[in-house]
């Protein structure tokens, strides 16, 4: 007696695994192979299915963020989710890309800081303009395939819609002997003129995007941390 064996996919140690004889029927074999169609066929279903949720669930989240009230100010809240998302979109920074740094781009962390109520404004018009920046920068291609893409999504969509919230405290004026937007706004043109240098220098591979990552990632943080309750209440 000759025995057919058939294998399919990972249900080969369970019951895909089908024994006929050299005489069995046509109807037998039909049957067979019908039902192995079908046990196909839902594998591929569950398959769409888990993209459909995994679409689903970032349209949820574009959503929820879309619905936010509309404030002339920056939100804490946000800016550490974009932080937290940066940070948490692939693992530690690669060792091999430690030579990759440039000992030469220094983040402005001065202009983004508020050290008294008379600050705030400037400060905030400074961060304003750091989103900004951010936004354009990742306009770039070629992301590393390890990064998360749906956090990478909705970092960038949080950023998008800071900007548009906030977009009117460049319109608030500030005692002129107080304003020093246009040093802010300079430094921080270059060190991001820096950055989308770099990128380009290194071809946009994972070493340089994970450069710019780490830079993005300390920037953020300081805007968190190092400003008080004070300038996100005030503006």
């Amino acid at each position: 007696m000759v025995k057919v064996h058939l294998l399919v996919g990972e249900d080969a140690s369970q019951s895909a695994e089908g024994s006929f004889s050299a005489g069995s029927s046509v109807g037998q074999l039909k049957s067979y192979f019908e039902q192995l169609e079908e046990k196909l066929r839902v594998k591929s279903s569950l398959r769409m299915a888990f993209q459909c949720l995994s679409w689903i669930s970032t349209l949820l989240f574009i959503a929820q963020v879309s619905s936010m009230p509309t404030k002339c100010q920056l939100q804490r809240t946000l800016v550490a989710k974009t932080h937290n998302l940066l940070e948490t979109m692939t693992g530690p920074f690669p060792l091999q890309c430690l030579d990759d740094i440039p000992v030469e781009i220094k983040s402005p962390t001065w202009a983004l800081q508020s050290k008294n109520s008379k600050q705030d404004v400037v400060a905030a018009k400074a961060v304003y303009k750091t989103l900004r920046k951010v936004s354009s920068l990742m306009e770039n291609e070629g992301y590393p395939q390890s990064w998360d893409a749906d956090k990478l999504v909705k970092f960038q969509i949080i950023v998008d819609r800071q900007i548009e919230e906030s977009e009117c405290i460049m319109r608030i004026k500030t005692q002129k002997e107080e304003d020093d937007f246009p040093l802010r706004d300079a430094a921080l043109t270059d060190y991001f003129d820096k950055l989308q240098k770099l990128l380009k220098e290194k071809e946009f591979s994972v070493c340089g995007w994970e450069v710019v990552r780490r830079e993005l990632f300390s920037v953020l943080q300081f805007i968190v941390v190092e400003n008080s309750n004070n300038f996100w209440s005030t503006v």
